[in-house]
């Protein structure tokens, strides 16, 4: 069976340059031969960011497709508001998750401690994940 896999990056900030990153997080999940279910590659085509509830709902629907999904794979140290909304939904859900650098690098759970790259707010935010190695 292919697995589903939630891509959760960035999006808000360099939103052109984190849209490219998403695609190429989704282009090696497909080569890997899992299904990326990526969101804000999706609803930004046809719901404006700006607009708060519009916003709301693609974020409330991306949730509902993250509960489809097999594991959910985090990218990069950077962890904006609503990736942490969404790792707080994983958490809630206890819904497996992959860490990985931007360069799609698997990030060691047990270094977390000691890796320069991880803040206070990124180790919060993956504290009690279910996070798999």
């Amino acid at each position: 069976m292919i697995k589903k896999v939630f891509i959760c990056s960035p999006y808000r900030g360099n939103i052109e340059e984190n849209k490219k990153k998403a695609v190429t997080y989704a282009r090696i999940t497909v080569m890997s031969g899992d299904i990326p279910i990526v969101p804000h590659l999706y609803f930004p085509a046809f719901l404006d960011e700006k607009i708060p509830n519009e916003r709301m709902t693609g974020i409330a629907m991306g949730l509902e497709l993250m509960d489809m999904c097999d594991e959910v794979y985090v990218f990069g140290f950077d962890i904006t508001e609503g990736m942490k909304f969404e790792l707080d939904h994983a958490k809630e859900t206890r819904k497996p998750v992959r860490l990985y650098d931007e360069d799609f690098n698997p990030v060691n759970i047990k270094t977390i401690p000691v890796d320069e790259r991880a803040d206070a707010r990124y180790r919060s935010t993956i504290r009690n994940l279910r996070v798999l190695k």
